[in-house]
């Protein structure tokens, strides 16, 4: 998306795994993993959010991503130092096929 991105009102916020930047101006945002240069998000996949929900008491944060605010993504602020990277850090998690995705279950 990102036309007209307006870097003056852009905010970065920093996660423990990613940046977010967000452009409350054109109502849009994009995420970038830690690592990779933040300049890199003039060229990056900028998507339309409907409402931006802080809470700066805990530092977390929420976008709805459609108009009837039924579909939310969230995170919360990076701390220094952060309990949230010291307790629980970010890990891949692997789960297992779906009950359908079973090999054989499609020929049933």
């Amino acid at each position: 998306m990102n036309v007209g991105l307006a870097w003056a009102s852009v905010e970065r916020i920093e996660t423990c795994n990613s940046f977010w930047m967000l452009d409350p101006a054109l109502m849009q945002f994009c995420r970038m993993p830690k690592g990779v240069d933040v300049s890199d998000a003039v060229s990056a996949s900028w998507q339309r959010y409907y409402v931006w929900h802080d809470d700066p008491d805990t530092g977390a944060f929420r976008i709805a991503l459609d108009e009837a605010h039924t579909r939310w993504l969230s995170s919360s602020r990076h701390l220094h130092p952060c309990p949230r990277c010291e307790q629980e850090p970010t890990r891949e998690v692997v789960m297992p096929p779906p009950p359908c995705a079973v090999a054989g279950d499609l020929l049933k």
